[in-house]
């Protein structure tokens, strides 16, 4: 029998959470329990694009994510982890993924104020500060919000009922930033740009998503975050297409469900998936259409999701699954044709694709 997906975009669904239009900083606080059946994760990243960053550093990207659990251990209890990762414009990378013990570990429920040992983040929906360090890479940054924190609605997919669910807030979906790195005991001031989100749930993803696309862009005074989910077979296959364009401060679109999505082209890779070269996405409203054609993508990461078990589990596992993740920076063409808009950009977009369970590529 087939299960239900409800995206909860309504004012109905809004009320049950508690929420408002106007979003508040509690709800980028600790939102779900941290023992057994949950997850919850506060991802940031940067792009080092200043001209004046020193060239080791002019370029380079950093993602930095404090987790309650890895994600594929959701029915383990708190295991507090660090994912760091920092790759230079050469495209060298430097990753860590430390693990706390659970007495190292805390949040607070009335805004984002998160610690893992002497890893820390803390923020108020407008100004976000952190440091990370692990075996002598060091990041603290100051993430200052460009674009309103923005939600869809409730910002919740409910699966199968409404006590199964999982959450998303962008708390900043484009933002500067600016602080040091510290690589191989040398210190550099860094400036660029950088995002900012927050998710948590009580499902396992591998269970109840087939695989997501998911990217963002700021071209000129644009602002773009698109999405495309598909849930599992056992959901019936659901598209939850998330969509927003902001320009400067202001967003004008928050509305996903004219979203769909064209891949085409796909090439395999060595991990034993497969990616498309082409990745169009159109959002069409009556006569009003905006489309994102990304092309000549440059894949800056692909990770095995099962690489954090042990060879004889992977082996197993993967006999059932093999949930791969990456992560592209491509050449984005925009075009949006709406009532009262006309407006063409090209630049940069960064985006990933996640397969939780498809078989054949997505």
């Amino acid at each position: 029998m087939t299960k239900s997906i409800q995206f909860g975009v309504t004012p109905q669904f809004m009320a049950r959470e508690g929420l408002t239009e106007t979003i508040q900083p509690w709800e980028d606080g600790i939102r779900a329990p941290t023992g057994p059946g949950n997850f919850e994760w506060w991802y940031f990243d940067a792009h080092f694009d200043d001209p004046a960053n020193h060239e080791r550093l002019r370029g380079a990207t950093a993602v930095i994510v404090f987790a309650t659990k890895p994600l594929l251990e959701r029915g383990g209890p708190l295991k507090p982890t660090l994912l760091m990762t920092i790759t230079l414009p050469d495209g060298r990378k430097i990753s860590h993924f430390p693990v706390f013990q659970a007495s190292q570990f805390s949040a607070s429920k009335e805004g984002c104020d998160v610690k893992l040992g002497s890893n820390w983040t803390r923020g108020d929906l407008q100004r976000y500060e952190l440091h990370a360090t692990h075996q002598g890479i060091t990041a603290d940054l100051l993430f200052t919000g460009l674009v309103p924190a923005w939600r869809p609605g409730a910002g919740k997919a409910y699966f199968g009922d409404l006590d199964h669910s999982f959450g998303w807030l962008p708390s900043i979906p484009y933002g500067s930033v600016e602080g040091t790195i510290t690589i191989d005991g040398q210190t550099y001031n860094v400036r660029g740009t950088g995002y900012h989100d927050h998710n948590w749930g009580n499902v396992g993803l591998n269970e109840v998503m087939d695989h997501w696309y998911w990217g963002r862009a700021h071209l000129g005074e644009y602002t773009l975050i698109f999405v495309q989910q598909i849930g599992a077979a056992s959901y019936g296959g659901t598209a939850m297409p998330v969509f927003m364009l902001a320009r400067g401060s202001e967003i004008l679109l928050g509305d996903g469900q004219p979203l769909t999505l064209r891949t085409a082209d796909f090439i395999a890779h060595p991990g034993g998936r497969a990616y498309p070269r082409e990745v169009d996405f159109t959002w069409q409203d009556g006569s009003q259409t905006i489309s994102l054609v990304l092309r000549q993508p440059k894949l800056i990461e692909a990770v095995s999701l099962l690489a954090s078990f042990p060879a004889w589990q992977r082996i197993l596992f993967r006999l059932f699954a093999n949930p791969y993740y990456f992560r592209f920076n491509a050449d984005l063409h925009l075009s949006i044709h709406l009532d009262h808009l006309q407006a063409e950009e090209h630049g940069q977009a960064l985006y990933e694709i996640m397969i939780m369970q498809g078989k054949k590529h997505p």
